[in-house]
C-alpha cells in the first residue's frame, strides 16, 4: 500500500526566486511506493527499472527497488500487501489458484492469489541453457557429474529448468549431477568465475546477461532434442500458461559457437501489484508508462514488442481496477477475463 510523505522545502535564494516568479508551491506530496524487482542484469530487472524510471521521471512517486527474492515470495509479500509492486508471473499464479508445486502445503494459496492484479504482461524470453565451450559439454546428457544451476531455490524457473533435464535426460538432480543453489545476480558472478559448468535461466534476445558470459570465453547454447517434447515433464511444463516454444537463432552472440538455431522453452511474466493500490495512483502510472513508450523502446530493442497488442498475452490474473480503467479509455482491447471484478 502507498505511503505518503510531504517533502518539506529547502530554503535557497534561488528557490525563493523562483516561487516569487511563478507563484507555485515548493513543496508537494510525493507518494512513496516498494518494489520487488529482478537483478539489473535479467530481462525482468531491465524491464523493472525502465518501467520505475518512467513513472518516476512523470509522477510525484518514488519508488524503491530491492532484489533478491524468489518471485514466489513476492508474489505472496504482495499478496499480504508487504510490497506495492512485482514481476508478475502466469505460471506462479497458476500454482497458487491449484495449490500445486511450491504452493502444495500453502492452504491458503488460492486466497493469496485473489488479491493479486496485472498492469501488463510481457515476453521475458527463451531458456537459455548456457555453458562454456572448452568445458566439452555438447548436449543435455552431458552434464552428468557437473555443477548446474537451473535456478534460484523454490523459484519457478528453477521448476521448469528441472522439467528440461528432466525431459531430455535420465539424470537425478543432486544424484547425477550437483544443483547449485545461488539467486540470479550470484549465479552469474559465479558462472562467469568458473565455479559452476551450466547456467539455466530465460532472458531476451538477444540477452546483455549471455553476451556476458560470451565476453569471457565462447559459449554454446544447449537445445531441447527433438524426443525431449514428448516427454510427461515437457509436456506438464508447456501446459502450464505463461509457457510458449521458442528458437533461439545460430551466431545470435559474439563467441557462439553454435552453426544451427536450438529450441527451447520461452517464458512471460508481467508486472503487477495487490488490488488494494490506490487505484486513481495506478491509473496515472500506466498512462505514464504507455505516453512515454519510446523511452522504454530506447532502452532495449526487445522491449519494442511491448505493444497494445501484446501485454494482456498468457495473464491469468485481473488486471487492477487502475490499469483497466487507462486502457478503457485508451481504447486497448482488454480480454473479458482480465477484466478486474471491481470494475463489473
Amino acid at each position: 500500500m502507498s505511503r505518503k510523505a510531504k517533502l518539506l522545502p529547502t530554503v535557497m535564494a534561488a528557490g525563493a526566486i523562483g516561487l516569487a516568479l511563478t507563484g507555485t508551491a515548493v513543496a508537494q506530496d510525493k507518494t512513496f511506493l516498494t518494489m520487488d524487482g529482478f537483478p539489473a542484469g535479467t530481462t525482468a530487472g531491465q524491464f523493472g527499472i525502465t518501467f520505475t524510471q518512467i513513472v518516476q521521471r512523470h509522477l510525484p512517486v518514488n519508488i524503491q527497488v530491492s532484489t533478491g527474492k524468489p518471485a514466489t515470495k513476492s508474489a505472496v509479500n504482495a499478496a499480504n500487501r508487504k510490497v506495492d509492486l512485482i514481476i508478475t508471473a502466469p505460471t506462479i499464479n497458476h500454482f497458487m489458484q491449484s495449490r500445486t508445486a511450491m504452493f502444495a502445503k500453502v492452504a491458503n494459496a488460492p486466497e493469496l492469489n485473489k488479491e493479486l492484479r496485472n498492469i501488463l504482461n510481457f515476453a521475458l524470453g527463451p531458456y537459455h541453457i548456457v555453458v562454456y565451450e572448452d568445458s566439452g559439454i555438447r548436449s543435455l546428457s552431458d552434464i552428468k557429474g557437473k555443477k548446474v544451476f537451473l535456478g534460484p531455490p523454490a523459484g519457478a524457473a528453477t521448476k521448469v529448468a528441472t522439467q528440461i533435464v528432466a525431459a531430455a535426460t535420465d539424470l537425478t538432480p543432486n544424484e547425477d549431477f550437483e544443483v547449485m543453489r545461488y539467486d540470479w545476480s550470484s549465479a552469474e558472478t559465479a558462472f562467469i568465475d568458473r565455479q559452476m559448468d551450466v547456467h539455466i535461466g530465460p532472458t531476451t534476445l538477444p540477452s546483455p546477461q549471455i553476451q556476458q558470459f560470451a565476453l569471457v570465453s565462447k559459449i554454446r547454447i544447449l537445445g531441447v532434442p527433438d524426443d525431449a517434447w514428448e516427454q510427461p515433464s515437457l509436456k506438464a511444463a508447456l501446459a502450464l500458461p505463461g509457457r510458449t516454444i521458442h528458437t533461439i537463432p545460430a551466431g545470435l552472440y559474439e563467441n557462439q559457437v553454435n552453426e544451427t538455431p536450438v529450441k527451447t522453452i520461452g517464458s512471460w511474466v508481467g508486472i503487477g501489484t495487490h488490488k488494494g493500490l490506490d487505484p486513481d495512483l495506478v491509473y496515472r502510472m500506466t498512462k505514464a508508462f504507455w505516453e512515454n513508450i519510446d523511452d522504454a523502446y530506447q532502452t532495449a530493442d526487445w522491449m519494442k514488442t511491448i505493444t497494445p497488442e501484446t501485454i494482456f498475452n498468457e495473464s491469468n490474473i485481473p488486471l487492477h481496477v487502475g490499469a483497466y480503467r487507462y486502457y478503457k479509455e485508451a481504447g486497448f482491447d482488454v480480454p473479458a477475463d482480465q477484466i478486474p471484478p471491481e470494475a463489473k
